[in-house]
């Protein structure tokens, strides 16, 4: 799985994102929602205190284009770098950890 590091709003909503050493900034409002998981694949049991992190997993789609340094904006080739990509993220609510699940 690919490092990935997200930094958000106060609101916890993606704002930019780094995906193994590539920097990306978020272009167009983030979706939200929420997938069911089969748990029990997972663990043997539930701990108690993360039985709510257990039952389903916190998505987000973001469209991100390449986060370029101010003076690189400028140049010629800019426009293709600034292409949208789509990321679906998962955020672990246990941890606060991201994940980059598909990258389409």
């Amino acid at each position: 799985m690919p490092n990935t590091q997200v930094m958000t709003t106060t609101a916890g909503q993606p704002l930019r994102v780094e995906v193994d050493g590539h920097h990306y900034r978020v272009a167009a409002d983030p979706v939200r929602w929420y997938e069911r998981r089969a748990w029990w694949t997972e663990v043997d049991r539930a701990p108690k205190n993360q039985c709510p992190y257990l039952v389903d997993r916190e998505m987000w789609q973001v469209q991100v284009t390449v986060d370029l340094p101010a003076g690189a904006r400028r140049r010629r080739g800019a426009v293709r770098d600034r292409e949208l990509r789509t990321l679906h993220l998962e955020r672990d609510r246990a941890t606060g950890g991201w994940d980059v699940v598909e990258n389409l």
